[in-house]
C-alpha cells in the first residue's frame, strides 16, 4: 500500500473516531433528550432550596445520563449527583433474588429446594399441607410468610395504626439471624407456598440468610463478588468506606428532620444496600441486555411473570413488578421501589425498548415512583402523571365522594380519555341519581356499586348543577381508558 493511501485511511479513521466520540458525549438519545429539560426544571423547582435532593438517571442504547438537584444535608453545600450514595431500601430485594438465580446457575442450589435444606440444622420452617417453602417461593414473594417480623409490627401505634418510623428502625435493626429463624418457626402459614403473592421482608431476609449459609459467604461479599464485579459496579455496599460515607446523603423525614440510616443485621437482604444512580444505571443496562455478563441468563429469568392482577403490585416477577401501571403497546415494563429511613428509591426498565430509569432521594415528600413510571412509559412529564402514573382501567371515568351539604355525590376528578370526559362531565356537578336510584346519603362505595357491570354497560346519571340549579341527564358507557393524560411520546 502506498504511504499516501495509508495516511488517507488513517486520517479517515481518525475522523470517524472523533465523530463517534463526539456523538457519544453529546448523546443521541431521543428518549433522554426529550426529557432532559423538563427533568432538570422539575428538580430545580423542587430541590434548589431544599435540605435534601434527588437524582434521576436514564439509560438506553445511546447513553446514560444523571440529572440532579439539592443537597446531601442541611448543614452542607455539597450537591447531590450521579455518584452520591443513597439507601436503596427494598430495591435490595432484586439483588437478593438475583443472587439466588445465579446460585442455581452455578449449581449450588435448585430453586425448588426447600429453604430448610440450606439453613443451619435444626431450624424449623412451617409448611402448608404437603407444600414447603422453597427458595423459589421466597424469591418470587409467594411463600406466605408475613410482611414484617412481629418486633417490627410492634412499632405501630395500636390506637392510630400509624407506624413510628424511629421505633420501626430500632426494632428491625435489632433482629439477628436467630430472631429471624424464631419468627419463621412460630409463624402459621395461612396459604400454600406458591399459591399467591405476598410481599414479605421476612421471606426475603430468610432467602438471603439461606444463600449465605449454603455458600459460606457473607451476603455483602456475595453481592460484591457475584454482581458488582461482573458489572463494574463500585458503590453497591452495606458497609461503606470512609470515602463513600463522605458521598452519602443524610435521610430526612416529612418534617425535614435529619435521621440516620438502616444498620440491619439479619434483615439486610430485604433492604440494607446503599448505591449511587450511576452504579444503578450499569445494573439497568445489564437488565435490558445492553451490557453482557454471566448474569444475563439469570436476569432474564427474573423478568418472567409469576402472578398477574396483584393489588398494588400488578404483574409480579422475581421480584420485579409493574405496579399495575399502563404498559404502552410495544413495551414490557418492570420495576421495584424501596423505602429507606428518610429516603426512597425506585428503579424501572423496559425490556423490549432496552431503556431504564432510576430515581433516588433522601426525603419523603416528593415520591419517586410516579416519576420513574412516567419516564419509562414515555408519557408527558406532567404533574398529574408524576403523582399517579398512567394506568389502564375500566369504568365510566370519574371519581366521586359524598357531598355533606347536599347529601348527593360530588364529582372529584374526570378522566379526559374516558366516556365521562368525552361527554363533557365536569367537577362542578353533583350526581343525584344513578340508574334511577337516588344517591342521597349513600357512601362512595354504594354509589360505585350502582355502576357495576361488564364492559359496554350503560350507566344513566341524573346531574345537578349548583350554579344554576339546573337538572340534566346523561348516559355513559363503561369502557377501558387511560387515566390522566395518556398521550404517548418517544414511541
Amino acid at each position: 500500500m502506498q504511504p499516501r493511501v495509508k495516511h488517507i485511511i488513517a486520517y479517515i479513521a481518525c475522523l470517524l473516531f472523533l465523530v463517534c466520540t463526539k456523538s457519544e458525549a453529546a448523546g443521541d438519545s431521543p428518549f433522554i433528550g426529550s426529557y432532559a429539560e423538563s427533568i432538570q426544571s422539575f428538580l430545580d423547582d423542587k430541590f434548589a432550596d431544599s435540605n435534601a435532593g434527588m437524582v434521576i438517571g436514564l439509560v438506553d442504547e445511546h447513553e446514560s445520563r444523571a440529572f440532579s438537584a439539592g443537597k446531601l444535608d442541611y448543614d452542607t453545600d455539597q450537591q447531590v449527583d450521579g455518584d452520591t450514595v443513597f439507601s436503596l431500601g427494598s430495591v435490595t430485594k432484586v439483588f437478593t433474588s438475583l443472587l439466588t438465580l445465579d446460585a442455581e446457575r452455578r449449581g449450588e442450589v435448585q430453586l425448588g429446594d426447600p429453604v430448610a435444606k440450606h439453613l443451619p440444622s435444626g431450624i424449623y420452617v412451617p409448611g402448608h399441607g404437603e407444600k414447603s417453602i422453597t427458595l423459589r417461593t421466597l424469591a418470587v414473594q409467594n411463600s406466605g410468610l408475613p410482611f414484617h417480623a412481629q418486633a417490627m409490627m410492634d412499632a405501630t401505634d395500636p390506637e392510630t395504626g400509624k407506624l413510628d418510623l424511629r421505633k420501626f428502625k430500632k426494632a428491625s435493626e435489632a433482629i439477628t439471624a436467630q430472631d429471624l429463624y424464631l419468627t419463621v418457626s412460630k409463624f402459621e402459614l395461612k396459604q400454600t407456598p406458591g399459591q399467591a403473592f405476598q410481599y414479605s421482608n421476612v421471606g426475603m431476609a430468610l432467602l438471603g440468610n439461606a444463600i449465605e449459609t449454603r455458600t459460606e459467604n457473607e451476603y455483602e461479599s456475595l453481592i460484591i463478588n457475584r454482581i458488582c464485579e461482573p458489572l463494574k459496579m463500585s458503590d453497591a455496599r452495606i458497609v461503606l468506606s470512609t470515602e463513600q460515607k463522605d458521598r452519602r446523603v443524610a435521610g430526612h423525614l416529612e418534617d425535614g428532620s435529619r435521621v440516620g440510616h438502616w444498620n440491619f443485621q439479619a434483615m439486610a437482604p430485604a433492604g440494607g444496600l446503599f448505591n449511587t444512580a450511576n452504579d444503578m444505571l450499569k445494573f439497568l443496562k445489564a437488565q435490558v441486555g445492553l451490557k453482557q455478563s454471566a448474569l444475563a441468563v439469570s436476569m432474564k429469568k427474573s423478568h418472567t411473570i409469576q402472578h398477574t392482577d396483584v393489588p398494588q403490585f400488578g404483574k409480579t416477577a422475581t421480584p420485579w413488578c409493574d405496579s399495575g401501571v399502563y404498559n404502552p403497546p410495544g413495551t414490557e415494563l418492570l420495576g421495584h421501589a424501596g423505602h429507606g429511613f428518610g429516603g426512597r428509591a425506585f428503579v424501572t426498565f423496559d425490556v423490549k425498548n432496552r431503556r431504564g430509569v432510576v430515581v433516588l432521594t433522601n426525603q419523603l415528600k416528593v415520591y419517586p415512583n410516579g416519576i420513574g413510571w412516567t419516564l419509562i412509559q414515555g408519557m408527558p412529564f406532567a404533574p398529574q402523571n408524576l403523582r399517579y402514573a398512567v394506568r389502564e382501567v375500566e369504568g365510566i371515568g370519574f371519581w366521586l365522594r359524598p357531598d355533606l351539604k347536599s347529601r348527593m355525590a360530588r364529582i372529584l376528578i374526570v378522566f379526559p380519555q374516558s366516556s365521562a370526559g368525552r361527554a363533557g362531565l365536569t367537577t362542578d356537578l353533583l350526581i343525584s341519581q344513578i340508574n334511577d336510584v337516588s344517591v342521597k346519603g349513600k357512601t362512595a362505595a354504594e354509589c360505585n356499586e350502582l355502576m357495576t357491570g361488564p364492559t359496554g354497560t350503560l350507566v344513566n346519571l341524573e346531574l345537578f348543577n349548583p350554579a344554576d340549579k339546573a337538572i340534566s341527564s346523561m348516559q355513559l358507557k363503561k369502557e377501558k381508558f387511560l387515566t390522566i393524560t395518556g398521550q404517548k411520546q418517544n414511541r
